[in-house]
């Protein structure tokens, strides 16, 4: 079957794209969460302006808030200290268990070639 090379390197080329897009993601999360912890950013009192935000921060923001980790109030934006724990339990168990899953896949994936 010619296409068969040709798929499975579509697979790794995807799986790769998948994984560079969620560390992209939590990368991006990181930096916000340690830019509002840096500014003291823990209560309405001492709120991150959003306008000091980049665009790709308030996405980012919006993101978090919907998570519950973050919450944007009257132009600023500060954490939720109580969510934080729980937040950062999911976000590693996210994290290592989509690169056990994208090991995994890959290994399917080179199996199927070296099978042939």
């Amino acid at each position: 079957m010619p296409g068969r090379g040709l798929l499975a390197v579509a697979c790794l080329v995807f799986i790769a794209l998948c994984c560079i897009s969620v560390v992209r993601k939590l990368e991006r999360e990181r930096r916000l969460l340690s830019k509002l912890r840096g500014r003291g950013a823990l209560d309405a009192g001492s709120a991150l302006p959003l306008r000091e935000l980049s665009e790709d921060e308030r996405d980012c923001a919006e993101s978090l808030a919907i998570a519950g980790v973050l919450t944007i109030r009257q132009n600023g934006c500060y954490l939720r200290s109580t969510e934080m724990p729980v937040f950062r339990r999911k976000r590693v168990r996210l994290a290592l268990s989509g690169g056990f899953a994208a090991l995994v896949l890959a290994l399917v994936v080179a199996v199927l070639i070296l099978h042939r």
